[in-house]
């Protein structure tokens, strides 16, 4: 009898949940708007796997969060754009199904399935970097995730940064307040609105507040691949694929701020593959790795 899983893509815009065999073929899959599952995401993912459970061996529930979660109790513990998902719900749905459930960081799971689909060495390191309407990164040393003494590891958006000074009483501001889409659509109001959007990096490519963008977006993946001594990246989100986005130019900033000469030398950019199921898909894998399977 063959072998199922539940991948489930949790994002602050969509629910995306499919029904994988083990060679990663999508038997069945959904699409539901994260604001209407809300508080109920426990039950509609209970309901998935008692639908599909009759016929099919499903070993595992394996689904990505856009925060911080513990696999340890199943909790989510800190969902920052969709508070509703948070709790401890996930345990005792565990029980009622008798099916494992694997939580981790979605961005974690992106980058498992980008690894996996470009092929690259399962025993290389790499780091996942994704510039959407945040800032994410993911950690692999040789063969295993690095996600920290707390599920924390990665969170490069929250580091803190001094391009504006410092607060002295207050919390400093975080490189996510420079460097993502967000404070992109503040950089387009204020400096370029009489530009489209889609063609700020294009128009206004020398302009300040542009290459500050860059420039600093460069400085901090540089810095991670500098203190991990990691030359391998993936690069992906929907800044960073867009049309415009300047990814040679970023690549040429990253590359002339790596401090060791091998880094440089052996210095390699991934573009994410550009599919709506690499959520999904990312989250079997992290399953099949964490049952060791």
């Amino acid at each position: 009898m063959s072998k199922y899983f539940i991948g489930i893509d949790v994002g602050g815009t969509n629910v995306r949940i499919g029904l994988v065999d083990e060679s990663l073929n999508i038997i069945h899959e959904e699409k539901h708007q994260s604001k209407k599952i809300g508080k109920n995401l426990g039950p509609f993912i209970k309901e998935f796997a008692l639908k599909h459970k009759e016929n099919h061996e499903i070993l595992a529930i394996s689904i990505g969060f856009p925060g911080l979660v513990d696999q340890a109790t199943r909790s989510v513990l800190h969902i920052p754009n969709q508070r509703d998902f948070e709790g401890d719900y996930l345990l005792k749905i565990e029980e009622e199904l008798g099916i494992p459930i694997i939580v981790g960081n979605d961005v974690n799971l992106l980058m498992l399935y980008d690894a996996s689909f470009f092929g690259i060495d399962p025993n290389k390191s790499v780091l996942g970097f994704y510039l959407g309407t945040g800032f994410g990164n993911a950690i692999r040393i040789k063969n295993q995730l690095y996600q920290g003494e707390f599920g924390a590891a990665g969170e490069i958006g929250h580091v803190p940064v001094y391009l504006n000074g410092y607060k002295k009483d207050e919390t400093q501001d975080d490189l996510e307040s420079i460097v993502s889409g967000f404070n992109l659509i503040k950089i387009h109001e204020k400096h370029f609105k009489d530009t489209p959007f889609e063609e700020i990096f294009k128009k206004h490519f020398d302009s300040e507040p542009i290459q500050t963008y860059l420039h600093i977006l460069a400085f901090y993946i540089a810095t991670e691949m500098t203190i991990l001594d990691i030359s391998t990246i993936i690069l992906g989100g929907g800044v960073i694929m867009s049309e415009q986005f300047p990814k040679a130019y970023l690549e040429r900033l990253i590359k002339k701020n790596l401090f060791a000469k091998l880094t440089q030398e052996n210095f390699k950019t991934y573009y994410a593959h550009p599919t709506v199921n690499s959520g999904i898909l990312g989250a079997v894998l992290y399953a099949k790795s964490h049952l060791s399977i």
